[in-house]
């Protein structure tokens, strides 16, 4: 099941994405290698779109997830936007202050990250629809 992967797909296909036994077979997807809404939120926050708490307030539960997952959420339209027109200067500013975030306790490289950035982009760039971020257990 996905961790914190991004689905691409319409909002009437996400409640089947939902229910499938394969939910990869259903929309286009990045796999954000359990990158999930906290760590979004805190990229936001040093892209200057808002606060950390305000974008995080835009990750908002869709439908009726089931009790053991998967969840899916809103993505704050702002931080898809930015993602999507980030120049590859700008990853290159904003990932030694993201890589030192709790979250990804000292393990994650300016290098992956800057390559996540910038593989996120183009997916952004080259998919058309809603984007959720699904997570699961």
């Amino acid at each position: 099941m996905p961790l914190s992967d991004i689905l691409c797909c319409s909002s009437e296909d996400l409640e089947s994405m939902i229910s499938n036994n394969d939910p990869y077979s259903i929309g286009s997807w990045y796999h954000s290698k359990g990158i999930g809404s906290i760590e979004l939120s805190q990229l936001a926050e040093f892209l200057h779109i808002g606060s950390y708490s305000d974008i995080h307030e835009g990750f908002d539960l869709v439908g009726e997830p089931l009790p053991d997952g998967p969840w899916p959420e809103t993505i704050p339209g702002e931080l898809i936007n930015k993602i999507r027109s980030i120049s590859n200067e700008e990853i290159a500013s904003v990932v030694s202050k993201w890589r030192s975030i709790e979250e990804f306790g000292g393990y994650a490289s300016e290098e992956s990250l800057q390559g996540y950035l910038a593989d996120l982009r183009e997916f952004l760039k080259t998919n058309t629809g809603s984007f959720y971020l699904v997570n699961s257990p």
